[in-house]
């Protein structure tokens, strides 16, 4: 099974949608992969479930999440080497944080540019991250099909 991991801050926002649209794209296609997510500082936000306006935007699209009620997980607590590719959301504002983490600053990294609220109304950034999830969904099924 090919399994992908999203990386943000609080993992409340943008990296719970990816996994949320990334897994429901998969599961119409059936093609054989999953995702997860996980923050860098969840901190405080271990006692939080997806941001609201993230929950809105799935249902824009029509994705009833599978990890609604679940709580926002740290990527020190998951076991890295399961996931074949490893994608954090904004390399300006993760770098920093993925430089400091002694289980992600070796690792082969993906970054995108999606860009956390206030800096980028989540209007903006989750339609445009739900493009890049979409394409990703497309390379790995043309990947895994050959």
């Amino acid at each position: 099974m090919h399994k992908v991991l999203f990386v943000c801050t609080a993992n409340i926002f943008r990296s719970r949608f990816s996994e949320e649209v990334y897994n429901h794209l998969v599961n119409k296609n059936n093609i054989p992969s999953t995702a997860f997510s996980a923050g860098l500082m969840v901190g405080s936000y271990k006692t939080r479930k997806i941001y609201r306006p993230a929950l809105e935007q799935l249902n824009a699209f029509n994705i009833k999440p599978l990890r609604e009620n679940e709580l926002s997980i740290h990527v020190d607590d998951l076991c890295l080497s399961d996931y074949k590719k490893i994608i954090c959301m904004d390399e300006e504002e993760h770098k920093p944080m993925v430089d400091g983490n002694n289980n992600l600053k070796n690792r082969d990294l993906e970054y995108w540019n999606i860009v956390d609220e206030p800096k980028v109304s989540g209007d903006i950034s989750l339609p445009n991250c739900y493009r890049k999830v979409e394409e990703l969904v497309y390379q790995i099924s043309t990947d895994l099909t050959f």
